[in-house]
């Protein structure tokens, strides 16, 4: 990653921010851990699935043919 800060950081401060950057999971090598989340995984194969919903799942009523806003 290369940043750019005014006024100029020295070396080690530079370090320091990049470290800190990346342990906070904001380097720009790295995908956010929001996208990285099993959660998010498993929502967006659900929305592509073709498989039939498990009986007793209710959908999203806005997924859903026919669904209107109120």
């Amino acid at each position: 990653m290369q940043i750019e800060v005014r006024p100029a950081l020295t070396d080690d401060q530079h370090g320091a921010l990049l470290r800190a950057l990346a342990d906070a999971g904001l380097g720009a090598d790295e995908t956010p851990a929001a996208y990285r989340s099993a959660w998010r995984r498993a929502a967006a194969e659900e929305a592509v699935s073709d498989e039939p919903f498990a009986e007793g799942y209710a959908p999203s009523p806005r997924s859903t043919r026919g669904a209107t806003r109120a």
